[in-house]
């Protein structure tokens, strides 16, 4: 609306200009300047072909800015809110009973994201850990877990897509599966781990996934793989920033 009435202003500015005959007024000597009656006729009359060109300026200049700000928009302003505090502050927690109830090594929650382009456009998937539960004797996923490629671990996310999980029982077996990804595993003295996806239970969009990891083989018990989907809507809402 605000768009629509500053055009309108324009429009009527640029009509007076070229209509208007200021001769009158900018003359030194006005009393040898006749008044031109043409004046107010020209400022009053309706001349379709000036107005058409004004408006389809207007129109141009209106168009031009909503294709940059399309083409090139502008990144849009971060605020950090309680709502979203409380949130992160929430995933922890959920970690933390997760990591209790199953006795694991450590638990994260990591969210998908995009982030930069391939060179031939396509976009790159990411993630990012925002919550964790780890012993005292392990480091933090968040400190080190920011704009992971998906890519690194084809094997896990492909599994996560297909079957809503990924087991690693033992990280010296099918060493040639994701072999950067059990590496990694093996940084942290992590023999066995467990990963699970989180979809948005409206639109099923994958919105993330939740790690649980063990210093022992075979460390998670399958019968607890129901308390993980128990709690996977509320992780969805909560990484949905309870939108």
């Amino acid at each position: 609306m605000k768009d629509v009435l500053l055009l309108v202003v324009h429009l009527f500015f640029v009509y007076i200009y070229w209509n208007f005959d200021f001769s009158y007024y900018i003359c030194e000597d006005r009393t040898t300047q006749t008044f031109n009656s043409h004046t107010f006729t020209n400022l009053t009359m309706f001349d379709i072909n000036q107005l058409l060109t004004v408006l389809i300026t207007s129109a141009t200049t209106l168009i031009c800015v909503y294709l940059k700000e399309y083409f090139f928009p502008k990144k849009k302003q971060q605020k950090l809110t309680i709502n979203k505090s409380n949130c992160y502050i929430e995933l922890d927690r959920i970690c933390a009973a997760i990591r209790d109830i199953c006795k694991a090594q450590s638990v994260y929650i990591a969210y998908f994201h995009n982030g930069g382009h391939f060179i031939n456009g396509v976009e790159m998937d990411k993630y990012t850990v925002v919550g964790e539960d780890y012993g005292d004797d392990l480091e933090s996923h968040k400190k080190y877990g920011k704009d992971i490629l998906v890519t690194n671990f084809p094997y896990l996310f492909h599994n996560l897509l297909v079957r809503n999980r990924h087991y690693v029982d033992d990280v010296n077996e099918h060493y040639f599966h994701d072999k950067c990804y059990k590496d990694d595993l093996k940084k942290r003295n992590t023999l066995s781990a467990y990963t699970f996806l989180i979809k948005d239970p409206i639109s099923e969009l994958p919105l993330g996934f939740i790690s649980l990891e063990f210093d022992i083989i075979k460390g998670f018990n399958e019968d607890d793989e129901a308390e993980i989907w128990k709690k996977q809507n509320k992780i969805a809402n909560l990484l949905n920033m309870n939108k």
